[in-house]
């Protein structure tokens, strides 16, 4: 509480203002509109023979400061616009008014008209231009011309951006590496991995008036951010005539057969004009957003790939000491439903044209109910490896099956709210603002596992040994995606008659509730301020601004979060609680079949009938591990400053600035150590497994400072032709759970996830060259290379533990750790044009691609040696081509993600490797009458796959097929 008054002390002493009107100058403001009532953002308006300009912002709105008094000649740029020249009277100590209203350029071919095509790119190309760093738009306009129903989505189609469907990566660095922000502040994250950015597939991308991301900061940006910024935007209203659209959609999800809805609503106006402020005191924006999507995927998961000894079972020789084997792998089959409510409430009021303040709230709530169905097969070493058989397959002597039926509910909340003021104030410029965000996730899960006997050579069951060296199972072959196995030995005597595998042999073993409660707030106060003056002849502004971030985040699972035991019997068989013998045949796009699926409600019947209660027990050790090891409460306060000076020498913009960034970070978790105890119940019918363990809570403090220097140029080569380079710097603060000293266990697949409180924040020198063109037609041709030298950047490490004294020792291991240094090297790509140089009724299509090629060379340790960066694809690339015309456009659009490492083993043969993938997606919509417009879509079209691999692309480790999805409908703007 001290530092937090100590904060707004230092916070208003440095904005009390200490300037107003030089005597000599006067402001000039106003609004850009088109002929049709439109704002238009990102207009350049300069006066001419005069280094002072200034860019119209998301409302249209512009104000020169500073301004000599007497006639000025004002100018007035916007692509795809006709140029404004006006001569205004500039009053000494006056704010003089002024609205334009441009005339766009219509480059009409026959009855071709080319701005029909590209009204959103024009909207974001004029945003990028006017920006004083390197950064790309995407307007709401752009948004609404693909299938992305979501920021994640909508974001992939930008130049140098990869996605998982939920995080974003910039630039081939990790997602962590890229801050994101609504409104200009940071928001939280909830997600179970503790990582800090929150998935952006919550928030629907039809709430926002834009998307901005920055590649290369500012010294008024958070420094916490290598990569770069995405921050998206809230609209307000700009009219005094009221503004309405409804929008009413369905579809259909492919894979698993079922209709899917959407609907969006939205409003604004402004209300109550003055002579103060012709255009309304009082605005309001309302949008609402909501989804139902019924759809799931097919999963195949091998995430134990061992060396083992392989031996030829003909002839006993040893084919290979280390070939690597899949012991353990899954289908899972999952089906969900999830309904996505968004809403957005935007109020400003701007008592006079030089003050406003605005109230922005954001609420995104998602729900998912699923069910999922999972199989497994376990190979285990016996002792002798696994054999090659004389067909080619791949022999064990263990070996056991397992089903298992789940349901899980998830709902992530997120809300932000932003209250932000202005003043302009002769020439100076005050702003301040608070803002909170608060995202939440609660997760319920409930498994029910049902495993047959271990068929094991040198075992008994049912007193009968199978005898030693028998296989008892086979993989057909271990090289190939779409993995399976089957029992080759046949049971006799007391055994019983029936497969190891049949539905007889299966009984309910464990129930394992899997209920998290993760949450992250974020409350931000921040002041800022900028004098407009000039060095000589060169007008200059001076900005700096002070802020501070009090973030916590918490994870924890809720009391009577259990894991139950069962012991076999009549009542628990599986053939008493089936859902389907063969529940898919078309399993992984026809290639496998799933198999048989428990039933989730006769089992809860089972479990909540009284007579039944002497098959179960509480397991104590699997409860009490996972709630005390879930647990971790982390509070950062970040305190910060900058100052920058911004100068125009003719036609050279130059930018210089420092930022100093303070952090103080307190954690409290608890340390698991599991052990064996003799006196303990044993686990999983193993004697060797840990069965206690010991919970030590862990409390430290970590505070570092960071200095953050920036240079950047721009140069207007001509109207049209804008040169770019900086010299930036930024750091990224580890993920919670990845500082914090959590562990998470594995036992049956010998495998732990820990935690690195020796982590260190990474650091990085960013260069940035970029020219770009902009078309007359509305396009643009640019180039760009960048190179980040990055120190102690953050990846995950997986490997087998050779320590000895460690109770984890020969256990696959799984840590973020600190690398040494990698630089990053990178060059990209966009050519977007309307092709009007076509012959006939090819002038309208609409060309939009881009293409980004990365290099990198990372260090992570003496062992390793330089290997590429993790998370870094090589290669991204967008390609969309339109047909439109005034009344109707046809869209196809292509996404390329390339390959790149998810975690760095020990050694190459241990990486693990997400393939590269293309996706097409296609869409179009047509005019039916005014303001109503038919639209339709088809998503993922091509059904591409999503692969992991381990070392090599013939080791599976997971392959998904999400399927093809359509959505068709209606939107009514009026």
């Amino acid at each position: 509480m001290k530092d937090t008054l100590k904060f707004f002390v230092f916070l208003v002493v440095m904005l009390i203002p200490v300037s107003m009107f030089a005597q000599d100058k006067g402001n000039l403001r106003g609004t850009i509109k088109d002929n049709a009532g439109n704002t238009l953002p990102g207009a350049s308006v300069s006066i001419k023979g005069s280094t002072l300009g200034a860019a119209s912002n998301m409302d249209g709105e512009y104000v020169l400061q500073g301004i000599p008094v007497g006639q000025v000649n004002i100018e007035v740029n916007y692509l795809g616009y006709k140029q404004i020249s006006e001569i205004i009277t500039i009053t000494a100590e006056k704010t003089v008014l002024k609205d334009f209203i441009m005339q766009e350029n219509s480059y009409e071919l026959g009855d071709v008209v080319i701005s029909a095509a590209v009204s959103g790119q024009q909207r974001a190309l004029n945003q990028q231009k006017v920006a004083d760093n390197l950064m790309q738009v995407i307007s709401a306009d752009q948004m609404g011309k693909f299938p992305d129903p979501n920021v994640s989505d909508a974001l992939k189609r930008l130049s140098g951006i990869t996605t998982d469907g939920k995080e974003v990566q910039l630039r081939g660095t990790p997602a962590s590496f890229t801050n994101i922000n609504m409104n200009g502040e940071q928001i939280m994250s909830s997600q179970e991995s503790g990582k800090r950015n929150e998935a952006l597939d919550v928030i629907p991308s039809d709430l926002l008036a834009s998307m901005e991301v920055q590649k290369t900061l500012l010294p008024s940006n958070d420094g916490d951010a290598i990569a770069g910024v995405i921050n998206m935007r809230t609209g307000t209203a700009r009219s005094l005539k009221p503004k309405f659209s409804v929008d009413l959609g369905s579809g259909y999800s492919g894979i698993r057969e079922k209709v899917n809805y959407n609907a969006k609503a939205g409003y604004s106006q402004r209300f109550f004009p003055t002579s103060k402020n012709s255009n309304g005191v009082l605005g309001i924006a309302a949008n609402y957003s909501f989804l139902r999507n019924n759809s799931g995927y097919d999963r195949l998961e091998a995430e134990a790939w061992e060396p083992y000894k392989l031996t030829e079972k003909a002839t006993g020789e040893v084919v290979s000491d280390e070939t690597y084997i899949p012991t353990d792998y899954r289908y899972r089959y999952q089906t969900s439903t999830t309904t996505r409510n968004g809403m957005t409430f935007v109020a400003d009021w701007a008592p006079t044209v030089n003050t406003k303040f605005t109230l922005s709230t954001v609420y995104n709530e998602r729900k998912d109910d699923a069910e999922r169905y999972r199989n497994r097969l376990r190979f285990r070493d016996n002792g002798n490896g696994f054999y090659l058989m004389e067909d080619g397959f791949i022999g064990s002597e263990r070996m056991r099956s397992i089903t298992q039926v789940s349901t899980q509910n998830e709902k992530i909340r997120n809300f932000n709210i932003n209250l932000d003021g202005e003043s302009t104030i002769g020439s100076w410029k005050v702003d301040g603002g608070l803002f909170y965000t608060l995202s939440k996730r609660n997760y319920e899960s409930e498994m029910m596992g049902f495993q047959t006997l271990e068929w094991r050579a040198g075992k008994k069951v049912n007193g009968v040994t199978i005898p030693k060296g028998t296989v008892v199972g086979v993989m057909p072959t271990i090289y190939t995606k779409y993995l399976s196995g089957k029992y080759t030995y046949v049971p006799t005597g007391n055994m019983g008659t029936e497969a190891p595998d049949a539905i007889s042999r299966y009984n309910l073993y464990t129930v394992e509730n899997n209920n998290q409660i993760t949450e992250g707030t974020n409350f931000t106060v921040r002041a800022n301020a900028s004098k407009n003056y000039y060095i000589k002849d060169y007008a200059s502004i001076l900005s700096f601004g002070v802020k501070g971030k009090f973030m916590n985040n918490t994870g924890e699972v809720p009391v009577g979060t259990n894991t139950y035991s069962y012991t076999a019997s009549d009542a628990n068989n599986l053939s008493n609680l089936l859902y389907t013998e063969q529940l898919d045949t078309k399993f992984l796009k026809n290639k496998l079949h799933f198999g048989v699926a428990p039933s989730f409600d006769k089992t809860k019947a089972y479990m909540n009938n009284p007579a039944n209660a002497g098959d179960v027990t509480v397991n104590e050790y699997f409860s009490n591990m996972n709630r005390e090891g879930t647990y971790y409460d982390t509070q950062e306060k970040v305190f910060s400053g900058y100052v920058m000076n911004k100068t125009q020498i003719d036609n050279v913009m130059l930018l210089a600035g420092v930022r100093v960034e303070h952090t103080r970070v307190n954690y409290k978790a608890n340390k698991i150590e599991p052990y064996v105890d003799p006196n303990a119940p044993i686990q999983n019918d193993n004697p060797d497994a840990f069965n206690a363990y010991k919970s030590t809570l862990v409390s430290e403090k970590l505070n570092y400072t960071k200095f953050l220097p920036n240079l950047q140029m721009k140069a207007d080569m001509s109207q049209n032709t804008v040169l770019r380079i900086s010299w930036t710097t930024g750091y990224s603060r580890p993920n919670i759970l990845d500082l914090v000293p959590s562990q998470g266990v594995s036992q049956d697949l010998e495998r732990v996830t820990l935690g690195n409180p020796e982590l260190k924040p990474a650091y990085a020198n960013n260069f940035d060259i970029l020219i770009e063109q902009y078309l007359p037609s509305v396009g643009l041709i640019s180039l760009a290379a960048f190179h980040k030298n990055i120190q102690k950047f953050q990846f995950l490490n997986e490997g087998i533990l050779d320590d000895p004294t460690s109770n984890y020792n020969g256990w696959q291991v799984i840590q973020t750790k600190n690398g040494k240094s990698a630089k990053v090297f990178g060059a990209e790509v966009t050519l977007n044009s309307a092709l009007t140089f076509l012959p006939s009724f090819l002038k309208n299509l609409v060309l939009t691609t881009n293409y980004t090629y990365v290099f990198s060379q990372a260090t992570t340790d003496k062992d390793r040696g330089v290997t590429r960066l993790p998370g870094q694809a090589e290669s991204t690339a967008n390609f969309a081509l339109a047909y439109s015309t005034k009344r109707f456009t046809l869209q196809a659009s292509m996404n390329y993600m390339g390959s790149f490492i998810n975690a760095l083993g020990s050694n190459s043969e241990r990486d693990i490797w997400q393939d590269d993938r293309w996706q097409l997606d296609l869409n179009g919509s047509v005019n039916i009458y005014k303001g109503l417009t038919f639209w339709v879509e088809v998503v993922n079209a091509l059904d591409s796959e999503s692969y992991a691999y381990f070392g090599n692309k013939e080791r599976a480790y997971k392959l998904q097929y999400n399927g093809v999805t359509g959505r068709g409908g209606f939107t009514y703007r009026f």
